[in-house]
C-alpha cells in the first residue's frame, strides 16, 4: 500500500492537505512552483506570515514574494531527490522584508521527472525574534510610560504640597513640565492605538485634495517651535504643484514624525532641507517630498530595519533620545495606506526620506481600509 493510499483511507486525497498538517506541526510555511516559476500552491501559514491572500498569489511569479539571497549557491540536481539550504528575504503585503532560511526541494512526477519546486520557509526562528522583539517593545513601552508618570505624578505632588510656598517662577516652570510630560504620553497612546488600528485593518480615512506646501510649511513651523528653532528648516518647491489626495490628518501625523526625526537624529547639524517635486512612482503621478537631515546617517544594515515594528537603532544617539520605534512603522504603513510609499536614502553625513503621496483622485469621504 503506498503513502497516498494509507492517507486516503483516513479521508485525506488532497496532497497540499498533507502538507498543512506537517506545515501546521513545524509551525513553518510553504509554497509550491512550477518549472516557469508560477506559484500553484500557497500555505495557510504563509497568509498569516505575509498578508497575502492565497487568491493573491496563485499565478503569481516568485519574485513577487521571495527572492534568494545566496544566488552562488548550486541549484537542485533537477533529476535527483535532494534538499538545497538558501537565505531567502520575503516580501510582505505591507512592503516589509523578512530574512529568513529555507528549504528547496523538487516535485516529481511518477517518472522521477522534475515539475516542479517546494519551498519551506523556517518560521520558527522568524517567531523567537518576533517574540523577543515584543518582549523587548513591551519593555521600552513601559519604560515610556514610566517615564512621563513619574514626572507628572513628582511635580504635581511638589505643586499640591502646602507645606511650602513656591515662587511663581518655580511654579509656572513645574506646571510647563507636567503640561510636556502629558503631551509626550499622549503622543505614545496615538501611536499605540495607530499600531493596533493598522494592525486590525480598521483605520478610518477621510481622503480630500491638499495643497502639499502649505501643510509642509505649516508643520516644519511647529516643528522647529518645539525644537526652539535649533536647525533652520528650508523648504524648496517647484511651482505649480498638483494637489495631493490623502486624509489631512494622517499626512500631518507622517510629516511631523518624519520632520521631527530629521531635527532630533541631526543635533549636530543646524539645518534640515526639505524639497517638494513632482514625480512617479511605478508609473502613476505623485509629489515626492524630501525630508533630508545631515547628521550620523544610517548604515546599509539597519536601513532594512527602520521601517520594522518595534525596531529602534542601538546607537548613541537613540538611547539618549525619546521614543518606541513605532513612528516610521507607522509612517510607512500609512504612506502606502494613501497610495504612495516611503523610502529611504542614507550614507554618512546625510539622511533623505521621500515620501511619496498620489495626486489621483480618491473618491471623498469617509473610507475604512478592509
Amino acid at each position: 500500500m503506498t503513502v497516498m493510499d494509507q492517507f486516503s483511507r483516513l479521508g485525506v486525497n488532497n496532497p497540499q492537505e498533507i502538507l498543512e498538517s506537517v506545515a501546521r506541526a513545524t509551525q513553518n510555511g510553504f509554497v509550491a512552483f512550477d518549472l516557469e516559476n508560477q506559484i500553484t500552491l500557497f500555505s495557510s501559514k504563509m497568509v498569516e506570515v505575509t498578508g497575502w491572500h492565497d487568491a493573491e498569489m496563485i499565478g503569481k511569479s516568485t519574485s513577487e514574494l521571495f527572492q534568494i539571497q545566496d544566488m552562488s549557491s548550486p541549484e537542485l540536481d533537477a533529476s535527483a531527490d535532494s534538499v538545497s539550504h538558501h537565505a531567502v528575504t520575503l516580501f510582505t503585503r505591507d512592503g516589509k522584508q523578512i530574512n529568513l532560511e529555507a528549504r528547496k526541494t523538487a516535485i516529481l512526477d511518477e517518472e522521477s521527472k522534475v515539475i516542479g519546486y517546494l519551498m519551506f520557509f523556517i518560521i520558527e526562528d522568524y517567531n523567537k525574534d518576533l517574540d523577543r522583539a515584543q518582549a523587548e517593545f513591551i519593555s521600552t513601552v513601559s519604560h515610556e510610560l514610566r517615564t512621563p508618570i513619574t514626572s507628572i505624578k513628582g511635580f504635581a505632588s511638589t505643586l499640591l504640597n502646602g507645606k511650602q510656598e513656591l515662587p511663581k517662577e518655580k511654579r509656572d516652570k513645574y506646571v510647563n513640565i507636567i503640561k510636556n510630560q502629558a503631551e509626550r504620553l499622549s503622543r505614545l497612546v496615538e501611536d499605540l492605538l495607530a499600531v493596533s488600528r493598522l494592525e486590525s485593518r480598521k483605520l478610518q480615512l477621510t481622503i480630500h485634495p491638499v495643497r502639499i506646501y502649505e501643510m509642509v510649511d505649516y508643520i516644519s513651523e511647529v516643528v522647529g517651535s518645539k525644537h526652539s528653532f535649533s536647525h533652520k528648516i528650508t523648504i524648496n518647491s517647484t511651482e505649480d504643484l498638483p494637489e495631493v489626495w490623502v486624509d489631512k490628518d494622517r499626512l500631518e501625523q507622517v510629516l511631523t514624525n518624519l520632520i521631527d526625526n530629521a531635527v532630533k537624529y541631526s543635533p549636530e547639524s543646524d539645518k534640515v532641507d526639505i524639497q517638494i517635486s513632482e514625480a512617479e512612482l511605478e508609473g502613476k503621478p505623485m509629489v515626492r517630498i524630501d525630508v533630508i537631515d545631515y547628521g550620523i546617517g544610517i548604515s546599509t544594515e539597519d536601513q532594512q530595519k527602520v521601517f520594522t515594528k518595534f525596531s529602534r537603532l542601538d546607537s548613541p544617539l537613540t538611547r539618549i533620545t525619546e521614543g518606541t520605534g513605532l513612528g516610521l512603522y507607522i509612517s510607512k504603513s500609512l504612506a502606502q495606506l494613501l497610495g504612495g510609499d516611503l523610502l529611504l536614502e542614507s550614507q554618512e553625513g546625510q539622511t533623505k526620506f521621500s515620501l511619496y503621496l498620489t495626486t489621483e483622485q480618491h473618491k471623498g469621504g469617509e473610507l475604512w481600509w478592509d
